[in-house]
């Protein structure tokens, strides 16, 4: 199975966290580099984009869920980005840890979207992309925030109902990974070809990006 094709352009995570280490290179991987080389596979911590790393120092000690940054000249290189298709069954396994650990840590700003998020189009929210949320509970939400703006993932459980917030984050991120959706809150959709929105315009893959609008 051949990979996506990726756009060139879109944001770059620079803090990643490990998802799985191959010491060894990747024998199932379609790049031949790849195959005999060490790699990571990691997730970025701001962007949630999906990408292997060279590992140009192998005496580096690498653990899974161990952070990364890209910026810093620590014997490991950015190589390309992936999709969710092309993780291992190590780094999916990873994923499911990693991203409760980011949402901990980005909670300000992922409260900040759940204060701010608008509507997509006339009859669909975007929040009502969030897993639990339908119309009746998005007025609960709407009204909660008008009477005054979210200040935790606990007070958003405490307020509105909804159980397990970080839990149904991840299972939307999760999803937005997998490509097969037609608006990306959170994950920028590398894997959908440029020219892919051109032949299909009324199934027009559309990015709304929050949380690169708050961090840049």
């Amino acid at each position: 199975m051949q990979r996506r094709r990726y756009h060139k352009e879109g944001p770059k995570d620079v803090i990643v966290y490990v998802l799985d280490y191959m010491r060894e290179g990747n024998p199932l991987d379609k790049h031949k580099f790849h195959s005999n080389k060490p790699i990571i596979q990691a997730v970025g911590r701001d962007f949630f984009t999906l990408s292997e790393i060279l590992v140009q120092d192998i005496s580096k000690e690498i653990q899974i869920e161990q952070m990364i940054d890209l910026r810093e000249d620590n014997g490991v290189l950015f190589d390309l980005n992936i999709s969710y298709d092309d993780l291992t069954t190590v780094a999916r396994d990873s994923l499911k840890r990693v991203l409760p650990t980011i949402l901990t840590d980005k909670e300000q700003e992922i409260v900040t979207f759940f204060n701010n998020a608008g509507p997509l189009t006339l009859r669909l929210h975007s929040l009502e992309l969030i897993p639990s949320i339908g119309k009746k509970t998005l007025r609960t939400f709407l009204e909660e925030r008008k009477r005054k703006p979210f200040e935790s993932y606990k007070d958003i459980e405490d307020r509105t109902g909804i159980k397990d917030v970080k839990g149904l984050l991840v299972e939307r991120i999760i999803k937005e990974m997998q490509g097969e959706e037609k608006y990306y809150l959170f994950v920028y959709p590398f894997a959908i070809p440029s020219d892919e929105n051109k032949r299909n315009p009324e199934q027009q893959v559309k990015y709304v990006g929050y949380i690169e609008k708050r961090v840049r």
